[in-house]
């Protein structure tokens, strides 16, 4: 069964905002603003973060990856757990791509608990899974929330693919059994995230809220192949994310690799479905911000869709940003082949240049609000 309008916005708390949707998106987001003129080629690459396999700064990936930057031939770089195995080469390496492009985005997962990249043992403060810091309290949250931001700042990054804004089940597979969830209340888990984006923003760090419309409560890890939360996933999921918009705090938004038949009866997963991101999370919640995909090495994509599938799939269904790791069949001519498909697919026609010119103000609103 799906869903229609009246009961997206019941089960999503927006019944009173009636015709005016875009009000659940507070009137101070950064408004898209005109596109500086740019090439389409130069558009198109502005939208991919990509990732590479090593760990040595002074690396063969490492320098191809300082060639990309340098001919800006993508947007930025994912650094993932097999890229930051020690501290002073991840340090160096952070500094170099960092160095080779002012303005890129540098990218890592420095979410807390197993989902720390640069953790404590590289002499990082440790940041303890949401469930173990919730019983501390807010205030003390805040309190190392803020010394995190700063020593991901401090060591170059600007985009932590956190927080999670999902519900806690300690049965899931993927976020519950980790304790990576701030608690099962919808409220709750909103505040969190809100202290959480409002330590990172302060560095200059954008946030990426994931996993919408929610994983808690799925059976499976998108890690590994196909999650179908048709039969678990309620609206109560979906809470967190809208709270966080009105609130003024969602300006990047993950989707998730997810099939949820009730709001996308194709069984498309939501990284590749514009019902779901164009016409739930912008039509019906009125998010305006920037979205993410999840790496689309991850198994539930890469094992039912080529590259160029998910790629132009992805970029169809209303992503802005294409998040690769590249670690999976690593293809060293990516950015190239991203920019190949992406114009093949707009002299086709499946494609628009407007699609691609809505991303880029979009990131532009995202750059305006986090770097001031």
């Amino acid at each position: 069964m799906t869903m229609d309008r009246r009961q997206l916005l019941a089960g999503l708390g927006l019944a009173g905002a009636g015709a005016g949707l875009a009000s659940a998106q507070p009137e101070h987001f950064p408004r898209i603003a005109e596109v500086p003129v740019r090439p389409l080629e130069a558009q198109i690459a502005r939208l991919i973060i990509m990732g590479f396999v090593g760990a040595d700064p002074r690396g063969e990936s490492a320098d191809a990856m300082v060639r990309h930057l340098e001919e800006r031939s993508i947007g930025g770089v994912l650094m993932l757990r097999h890229n930051a195995r020690e501290r002073d080469p991840a340090l160096a390496l952070a500094a170099r791509l960092r160095a080779a492009s002012a303005d890129a985005w540098l990218a890592i997962d420095q979410e807390g608990g197993v989902v720390q990249r640069l953790n404590a043992e590289m002499g990082f403060t440790r940041i303890p899974r949401a469930t173990e810091l919730t019983t501390r309290g807010l205030e003390a949250g805040a309190e190392l929330f803020a010394v995190a931001a700063r020593e991901l700042a401090d060591a170059g990054f600007n985009m932590n693919l956190a927080p999670i804004a999902d519900l806690y089940d300690p049965a899931n597979d993927a976020i519950g059994q980790y304790g990576r969830a701030y608690g099962p209340d919808p409220d709750s888990v909103a505040t969190w995230c809100a202290a959480f984006i409002e330590a990172f923003e302060a560095q200059g760090v954008a946030c990426a809220i994931k996993h919408f419309p929610g994983h808690g409560r799925s059976r499976g890890d998108s890690h590994d192949g196909y999650v179908d939360i048709s039969d678990t996933w309620t609206f109560e999921e979906a809470a967190p994310f809208g709270q966080l918009m009105r609130s003024g705090h969602a300006h990047l938004m993950m989707g998730a690799h997810l099939i949820n038949r009730r709001l996308e009866p194709d069984g498309l997963p939501v990284t590749l479905s514009r019902r779901v991101l164009h016409g739930l999370l912008r039509q019906v919640m009125g998010y305006e911000g920037v979205v993410i995909t999840d790496d689309l090495d991850m198994g539930a994509i890469r094992h039912h869709y080529t590259r160029e599938q998910a790629v132009i799939g992805a970029l169809k269904a209303g992503n802005d940003l294409l998040l690769i790791s590249n670690s999976a069949n690593p293809d060293p001519d990516l950015p190239a082949n991203v920019q190949r498909w992406v114009m093949a697919a707009i002299e086709r026609g499946e494609l628009s240049e407007e699609r691609i010119s809505e991303a880029n103000q979009r990131l532009d609103a995202l750059e305006g609000h986090v770097r001031g």
